[in-house]
């Protein structure tokens, strides 16, 4: 018992001191910079170290609740996020001249002429929202690593699972590619059903629900068993990742969710992820979707794409200022009380859309922010999010309880995926959160209830009900072949008496 108190002891000085000195390099970094900005820059350089400097508290406090596997945590992951989406803001503020940002966002943010003390009041909302995410998720985590079995399969039933998730993937790309209508910009991705009638246009989102239920499912069997499959499971990653930014015609967002899935699936079933490799991967992904999102505003025309680079620089991608925009926005129009009218089922939208139509629209935060701003847009063009949906609410008081709300729900999800993962299921539940929980901070606080509930649990039960005919299959053969044996060793023996 003295050991264990005082292994405990040393785990906690050596927090305390890996603590003290991130808070020293953040000042010192902080204290260099100031001295090369005028007075209200530092309005917007004091919330963005004080949100780099909770970051490195959480990560430091979480590797010594975990251990070594930060990048298998779904709340660290989040937390990174709500980082990327505060910091690259921030560097646009300070760095570039906001009339100058190339960028949707960067443009309708210069439009509403802030000044930067209104800037740096909404990154400290940031702080506010990342700091109450850390304190749920750490206060509920618990201290359980997280442990991914690997299971033997004996009677090829998980080879038979790949082979029909495969081919259901194949069959729910084909039909969604044949029925599309022609696509030769990026907003008409979002439009390319229209032209079918209500029937077609059903079975077109039952078979993107399916491919993106049967994607998580295919890709955690194949990295289950990783030395069989190794080759096929990062050409399966790759493939889709490929598929979804060229189908789309340049959005980003499910060729991430895809490579998040195969980053943590390697993670969890071959090789922890170490900090510098973790780190080194997350630069290539911002610059290549960087990269991808500056060819996409000119229609792929490198060309014309370079000659702008040349011309005016790089600035952040606008989707790292997608979520600061609406929050800033809606926080503006809360300050002068000119907040559009409200229906107060809105509030429960998350809850209310598990019993209704993906297409019914009229309690969506978005749609709502769409119609009251940009009534004139084919879709939404804006995101909301949490920081959005509390300046409708209850400012920033309901900033704080959704950000604790927030890392609670997380870390539930964490501790239940480790009291089941020995389960396939749970694994699969389990890695669809972790790759996409950015879209938390882009829609709402209970975005996951929804998938979950229409999309993966259907899919789950329909994937365990072939697995069991499988299973009942290779039994049936199994007791023939036993039976058909014992009736040769019986006539064998008959004979040797004989």
């Amino acid at each position: 018992m003295d050991e264990i108190h005082s292994v405990r002891r040393v785990g906690r000085g050596r927090m305390l001191r890996y603590s003290a000195l991130s808070l020293f390099a953040v000042a010192l970094s902080g204290a260099i910079v100031a001295s090369q900005l005028h007075t209200p820059q530092l309005a917007i350089l004091y919330p963005t170290l004080v949100a780099i400097g909770v970051f490195l508290l959480f990560s430091v406090a979480l590797r010594f609740r975990v251990g070594e596997g930060l990048f298998g945590e779904l709340g660290f992951l989040y937390v990174a996020f709500i980082l990327a989406y505060t910091i690259f803001p921030a560097f646009t503020f300070l760095v570039i001249d906001l009339d100058l940002a190339s960028g949707w966002v960067w443009e309708k943010l210069s439009l509403l002429l802030p000044a930067p003390s209104s800037l740096g009041a909404h990154l400290w909302r940031h702080v506010l929202f990342i700091s109450s995410v850390a304190i749920g998720y750490l206060w509920f985590r618990g201290h359980k690593q997280i442990e991914a079995t690997r299971p033997s399969d004996p009677n090829g039933i998980d080879f038979r699972t790949i082979l029909i998730l495969g081919a259901v993937v194949l069959v729910c790309i084909s039909a969604i590619s044949f029925m599309s209508a022609p696509v030769t910009t990026y907003i008409e991705n979002y439009t390319r059903y229209d032209h079918l009638s209500w029937f077609p246009r059903k079975f077109v989102s039952l078979c993107a629900r399916l491919k993106q239920g049967f994607y998580v499912a295919l890709l955690t069997f194949l990295f289950m068993h990783y030395r069989r499959y190794k080759y096929l499971a990062w050409f399966a990653v790759l493939s889709m990742a490929a598929f979804e930014v060229i189908y789309s015609y340049g959005s980003r967002i499910e060729s991430l969710i895809v490579l998040l899935m195969g980053f943590v699936l390697y993670h969890l079933f071959v090789n922890f992820v170490t900090l510098k490799k973790g780190v080194i991967t997350c630069i290539a992904l911002a610059m290549i979707f960087t990269a991808l999102e500056v060819i996409r505003s000119y229609d792929f025309d490198l060309t014309q794409a370079n000659g702008a680079v040349s011309a005016q620089g790089v600035s952040p991608a606008s989707e790292f200022g997608a979520v600061y925009f609406t929050g800033f926005h809606l926080y503006e129009e809360r300050a002068n009380n000119a907040i559009p009218p409200t229906e107060f089922p809105m509030f429960f939208n998350d809850f209310i859309s598990l019993l209704m139509p993906n297409d019914f629209k009229r309690w969506n935060p978005q749609y709502w922010y769409a119609d009251a701003y940009f009534p004139d847009s084919v879709v939404p063009p804006e995101t909301m999010g949490p920081i959005a949906d509390s300046a409708i609410w209850g400012g920033e008081i309901d900033l704080l309880f959704r950000g604790l709300i927030n890392g609670i729900f997380f870390a539930y999800l964490t501790r239940w995926f480790i009291s089941r993962r020995d389960k396939w299921w749970a694994t699969v539940i389990y890695i669809f959160c972790y790759a996409t929980c950015i879209m938390t901070l882009k829609y709402s606080v209970f975005y996951h209830l929804n998938p979950l509930f229409k999309t993966f649990l259907p899919v789950i039960l329909l994937i365990e009900m072939v697995r069991k005919l499988i299973r009942n299959e290779s039994k049936f053969k199994e007791h023939n072949l036993l039976k058909y044996l014992y009736k040769r060793s019986q006539f064998s023996n008959h004979w040797s008496r004989f």
